[in-house]
């Protein structure tokens, strides 16, 4: 199993702390940043395979690459997105795609998350050649990816689905396993063809499988097993409920 983590953007909403350190190397607590959160997940996983698609600032989370490695014993590839400043992450996703030869699956690089978060999906139905890890809430904002949900399987994903329409969020994580690796190459070879795709999220390839009749599934995990940083208000409480996250570096 691998792990590609898209890291590109300039997380112009956290500005200014972002004005010199990219968001995945913001500081979460004692010394800890986001990427480190999530290696320690990653590695407690079993997994020990890592692309990192970078953009802004890439060579900060380059230079830190190597004390990851020795101390997770993880194999890191940075795969370098020259486009970050003009696109969205469907292009982070394109430049990443010789990586996806193999299972794996897909992180936002703004996400940390509990342990058992990672290690369900992995272990969740293998059956399931797509599998969106999802949330459910009382209630949805504007800015969330939220989700149409059926039964079993994933309809719609967007983060234009009215709130009050919507009965899940995406998590910014999903695992590609068998055929849903080639099916999802293939699909988003054909969006990148198109400049409209240019500012899109990745999440449109699997809207766009779902609208040709591919089953998109789903693992489901709480609320409170994950956090996503987009806002200042997102890191500050972050910083005040991480440990809840339990943490071996944060004892």
């Amino acid at each position: 199993m691998r792990v590609i983590i898209l890291a590109a953007g300039k997380g112009e909403r956290l500005m200014p702390l972002t004005n010199n350190t990219p968001k995945s190397l913001l500081e979460l607590a004692n010394g800890t940043s986001v990427l480190e959160s999530q290696l320690l997940s990653i590695h407690a996983a079993g997994i020990r395979d890592v692309a990192i698609v970078t953009g802004y600032l890439t060579e900060q989370i380059e230079a830190k690459i190597n004390k990851y490695s020795q101390e997770y014993n993880i194999e890191f590839q940075i795969v370098y997105n020259p486009f970050y400043d003009v696109s969205n992450n469907l292009i982070s996703l394109w430049q990443a795609k010789h990586y996806m030869n193999e299972d794996l699956i897909i992180i936002n690089g703004d996400d940390i998350f509990k342990d058992s978060v990672i290690k369900g999906l992995i272990n969740h139905d293998k059956s399931q050649q797509l599998c969106m890890v999802i949330d459910r809430k009382e209630t949805y904002d504007p800015d969330d990816m939220k989700l149409i949900i059926e039964k079993d399987r994933v309809l719609r994903i967007g983060k234009q689905i009215p709130e009050n329409k919507a009965n899940g969020e995406s998590i910014g994580m999903i695992r590609l396993i068998g055929d849903g690796k080639e099916w999802v190459v293939k699909t988003m070879e054909k969006m990148v063809r198109k400049k409209e795709n240019l500012n899109v999220f990745y999440l449109e390839i699997f809207q766009e499988l779902i609208n040709q009749g591919t089953m998109m599934e789903y693992y489901e995990v709480d609320a409170d097993d994950w956090a996503e940083i987009d806002f200042h208000p997102d890191l500050e409480d972050i910083r005040k409920e991480i440990f809840n996250f339990d943490k071996d570096w944060l004892a």
